[in-house]
């Protein structure tokens, strides 16, 4: 079970102080969403989010998104943000496993399951979800498996997803430049 901000907290755990939005390091030509019915959406549901425009599933109620970073981060929280009517309810997270599908979120345990309730949501639709932050210590990538949504329909919409937390200090490959 995870532990839930204050509807309306922008604030990160404690022990997180240095911690800060990590969307600058997330690795937007490596990230992939399976049964969205817009997944063009994902790129600004990673960064600037859209309640107006959220990215919504398709076929059900289950989205797996798979979301790789430019270097390894610690993680602290999530802020999830969603209209009420949709909102993800049941998230499961996948510490550095990529190239997941949705048959492999029965086979390999989850790193942390977080379940979600209407009150955990503020008026503006965000809530604030901290992580189990030893299993989140060296973070390559992050697979999220939403499961369900709050009011059991098939249409699961999701506005934005900000991941909190601060980089290992590690070399960026991608600020590397060719020599010579």
């Amino acid at each position: 079970m995870a532990a839930i901000a204050p509807p309306g907290s922008s604030a990160v755990p404690s022990k997180a102080l240095e911690a800060a939005p990590l969307s600058g390091l997330v690795a937007m030509t490596g990230t992939e969403v399976l049964n969205a019915a817009n997944p063009q959406a994902l790129g600004a549901v990673l960064t600037t989010g859209s309640v107006d425009a959220p990215m919504r599933s398709d076929c059900d109620e289950q989205l797996l998104i798979a979301v790789p970073f430019n270097q390894p981060v610690k993680l602290h929280s999530l802020l999830i943000q969603a209209a009420e009517e949709g909102a993800p309810r049941t998230l499961k997270l996948y510490v550095n496993r990529s190239s997941m599908g949705f048959d492999d979120t029965e086979s390999f345990p989850p790193t942390q399951v977080l379940e979600l309730s209407r009150s955990d949501f503020a008026a503006d639709g965000s809530a604030t979800v901290a992580l189990n932050f030893v299993k989140f210590q060296c973070v390559q990538s992050l697979t999220l498996f939403i499961a369900d949504n709050q009011q059991g329909s098939d249409v699961t919409a999701l506005a934005r997803l900000q991941f909190v937390g601060m980089p290992i200090q590690a070399t960026n490959v991608n600020d590397l430049k060719k020599q010579g």
